[in-house]
């Protein structure tokens, strides 16, 4: 499979640990009962037959592969009941060992080696925190927009939800984004962006915060879904704020005037559109000319020290302005 999925090593459970431990007493006692009133064995001590802790004792050894020969089949019957009943037991109880040695200590040796390995090689990266509807959409763009895979990082709680990151080839990690040490753990300190699409309002803000907090100069963006927690995340250090439910009402609204507005802005807002809306510094050739004189764009807008121009009533561009416009896209 193509995801690199990295989830944290977790102990089993006390019910899959109950369970576990309930077959291989299970296992024991029948073996014990199996080979007690077989009647095969001799206790070398005694010349008898073994009493029922004495078959417990045997059961135990033989299926530990300790053996120590004072207990030992004597015909027939019992040697086959060794080599056919408790053989397969042994296997079976060494399974259930195995499995479990292995959740506890060398799955989380793995996961935290995989893991360094990856965080290792990101740097000004992207991480998207929440894998919904809009985390999916958000990873497909920036995919179409060039970013390289293994440079954006998906973060979140359901592993079946990551699951969908499957042939995409970015990094989706099975955590918490609002908690510092997972944000530590994908190298917070050299992100570029992080977008938070958690789909609740309050965690957004706790991830925004956490966020601010570890990396004042990250860019992070986020979803809203609530209008008036709109103001709750630009305290907590948002840049921009996304709300589906106003842009989706506007685009609503729209549609009812004029039939064709809703495929225009799909087009303008996919990267995979036959137009696309897009920002830019001004090249040095372009300084001290006009807006309207650009070849192959139509500026919309543009921004002076964050103060927005319209480049109609523009005359010349200056060093540093920032251009958002609309040019063909890679739909013909």
């Amino acid at each position: 499979m193509a995801v690199k999925l990295y989830t944290p090593a977790r102990l089993p459970g006390l019910p899959s640990l109950l369970v576990r431990i309930g077959v291989v007493f299970a296992l024991l006692a029948a073996s014990t009962l199996i080979v007690y009133f077989e009647g095969g064995l001799v206790d070398s001590h005694t010349g008898r037959h073994p009493e029922l802790l004495d078959c417990v004792y045997f059961v135990l050894i033989t299926i530990t592969t300790v053996g120590y020969g004072d207990i030992v089949p004597v015909d027939t019957p019992s040697r086959l009941v060794d080599a056919l009943v408790l053989t397969p037991i042994r296997f079976i109880v060494l399974l259930i060992f195995v499995g479990t040695a292995y959740q506890l200590s060398i799955k989380q040796f793995q996961e935290e080696q995989r893991m360094k390995r990856a965080v290792s090689k990101l740097n000004d990266h992207t991480i998207v925190c929440g894998y919904g509807t809009t985390g999916q959409a958000a990873v497909r763009e920036l995919l179409l927009h060039g970013t390289r895979p293994d440079q954006i990082v998906v973060v979140d709680v359901d592993e079946n939800a990551l699951r969908a990151t499957s042939g995409l080839e970015v990094v989706a990690i099975q955590a918490d984004a609002a908690q510092e040490s997972t944000l530590n753990a994908i190298a917070i300190q050299r992100a570029a962006h992080v977008l938070i699409c958690t789909g609740r309002d309050d965690t957004a803000v706790l991830t925004a915060l956490t966020v601010q907090a570890l990396n004042p100069d990250c860019r992070i963006v986020a979803m809203c879904r609530q209008q008036e927690n709109v103001k709750l995340l630009q305290r907590s250090g948002v840049h921009s704020i996304i709300s589906p439910a106003l842009a989706g009402g506007t685009l609503i609204a729209a549609a009812t005037r004029q039939d064709h507005i809703v495929d225009t802005m799909k087009d303008l807002l996919s990267v995979g559109g036959a137009i696309r809306l897009d920002e830019r510094v001004v090249r040095a050739d372009e300084v001290g000319t006009s807006p309207r004189a650009l070849k192959g764009i139509t500026v919309l807008r543009v921004y002076r020290n964050d103060r927005a121009l319209d480049p109609a009533r523009l005359d010349t561009l200056a060093q540093g302005d920032i251009l958002v416009f609309v040019a063909p896209g890679n739909r013909t």
